[in-house]
């Protein structure tokens, strides 16, 4: 499966079924604009509007990268089994994935990305 029929899996889920967490919990509900997943070779963007996603692209969008998470496949097998992306962005550990984008954007959201994450591994 490419990483794109997995985005449109995560969109599902992140609208659906863990709505209510990712927005409430995780406050995805004041989350607006894109987040990228490159995991390997392949790119996609998730685009959300206050905790809705409401788009997925393959690539980077025209405008750059909002924030994000990147990682080889052995850096996601790794996160896949404590899925702590605290641990997994600590440059202390090895096989680590990488925040991408804006520094501050990505702390002030990190909560978001990191459920977005923890939900993709699943899916992975």
């Amino acid at each position: 499966m490419s990483l794109y029929d997995k985005m449109l899996n995560l969109k599902q889920l992140i609208n659906g079924e863990e709505a209510e967490k990712f927005l409430n919990y995780y406050y995805g509900k004041f989350f607006k604009g894109d987040i990228t997943i490159i995991d390997g070779e392949e790119t996609c963007t998730l685009t959300f509007r206050y905790g809705q996603c409401i788009d997925v692209i393959e690539g980077i969008p025209e405008t750059g990268i909002d924030i994000g998470v990147s990682g080889s496949d052995k850096e996601w097998k790794k996160f896949m089994g404590h899925r702590s992306l605290s641990v997994a962005t600590n440059r202390g550990n090895s096989d680590n994935l990488t925040t991408i984008g804006g520094a501050v954007r990505f702390r002030q959201n990190f909560n978001v990305v990191a459920q977005l994450a923890r939900v993709y591994a699943g899916i992975r």
